[in-house]
């Protein structure tokens, strides 16, 4: 046979030892993955600020990953301050958060915020508001701090637990289990106890990586509360139009604190059950616990009684709540277990506060 025949007999073999190429499956029976991830959205807008919230998959089941979805833009000359890591979101379990920061087509500052959370329990749920706060410089230099608070997402966590009557017959037992050759054991236990070992590597970098998240928003918390007193002192002592709001924000704070720094989730509570709930959940010293009760009560009288403080009364008031930020703050020594006051802290004359000059 010619060099040219045996070429064209091997050509023909090749070709028809080629595997056929799948036929695609039709549109009416491709897998799930095909389709898009349905998301739980709300947008809120306050001035030049807009934020979106997502929240995705809309429809999960216990265990599921919920990936939470923070996008803030502002318009050019608006300063953004997002929220604190974890703040308004203890209720989850926080498997990974990752923030960023960008520039719009326009100018103007963008911010994003995602988290990884977990549904602790199946039924309704929700995602509380979240704060944004932002200066608006568009008219020239402000320290005037404004907030956007997003609106809530709720949804719903379906159970893994089957639907309907659960029978609770027992099933008849198996057959014999099939034997192992005496020496199979020998053989794998190094693997065995090498995967062991790793696995309980992984288990304890996970709890060690959330104990030190917790410790670090316990120790930011009393940094947040300052900041936020720090800016309602440089607005001034208010006058009588303005002391209801005045006297929210200052009550807030503290609130905010108790919460973030003792894990006290209680947000939607009347005063009475705030301190009811602060002193079951939190050792605080008689002290302490008195000055609290003093120092919202009076912001109260304020809230709901239509009480005109003075300006000496509210410089007062404020350093009532820097007192008992300063006495009950966390330290780096104390670290995650720190959740008890300070004892030698519990007394002492309250620090100093000089109105603003006007």
């Amino acid at each position: 046979m010619s060099r040219i025949g045996v070429a064209l007999v091997a050509l023909a073999l090749g070709g028809g030892c080629q595997p056929a190429e799948p036929e695609a499956a039709p549109a009416g029976e491709r897998g799930p993955s095909a389709a898009p991830e349905e998301t739980l959205t709300a947008q809120s807008r306050n001035g030049p600020v807009q934020a979106t919230v997502t929240l995705a998959p809309a429809a999960p089941r216990l265990g599921d990953s919920l990936t939470l979805t923070l996008a803030v833009q502002a318009q050019p000359g608006v300063g953004l301050d997002m929220p604190e890591f974890g703040e308004a979101l203890g209720r989850f379990p926080i498997v990974h958060f990752a923030p960023s920061e960008g520039q719009g087509a326009d100018g103007g500052a963008t911010a994003r915020q995602r988290y990884t959370l977990q549904a602790a329990a199946s039924g309704r749920q929700r995602i509380p508001g979240l704060r944004i706060e932002y200066v608006d410089e568009r008219d020239g230099p402000s320290d005037v701090y404004r907030e956007l608070i997003t609106d809530e997402i709720p949804f719903e966590v379906e159970s893994v637990l089957p639907s309907g009557p659960v029978t609770d017959a027992l099933l008849p037992a198996r057959g014999p289990l099939p034997e192992h050759p005496a020496g199979w054991l020998p053989a794998w236990w190094p693997w065995a106890a090498a995967a062991a070992l790793g696995l309980a590597g992984l288990v304890g970098g996970a709890l060690l990586w959330q104990h030190r998240a917790l410790a670090r928003a316990q120790l930011t918390a009393y940094d947040r509360a300052l900041r936020r007193l720090q800016r309602l002192e440089r607005r001034g002592w208010p006058q009588a139009d303005a002391a209801d709001a005045w006297y929210v924000e200052l009550s807030d704070v503290v609130r905010r604190y108790v919460e973030d720094r003792y894990a006290v989730r209680a947000p939607e509570l009347t005063t009475e059950e705030f301190l009811l709930e602060a002193r079951r959940s939190v050792a605080f010293s008689p002290a302490h616990r008195q000055l609290l009760s003093a120092f919202l009560e009076r912001c109260d009288r304020v809230k709901f009684a239509r009480y005109s403080p003075e300006a000496g009364e509210s410089s007062e008031a404020l350093a009532t709540a820097r007192r008992f930020l300063d006495e009950t703050r966390a330290t780096a020594a104390d670290g995650a277990e720190g959740l008890a006051p300070r004892p030698e802290a519990a007394t002492g004359p309250a620090p100093q506060t000089t109105a603003p000059q006007s």
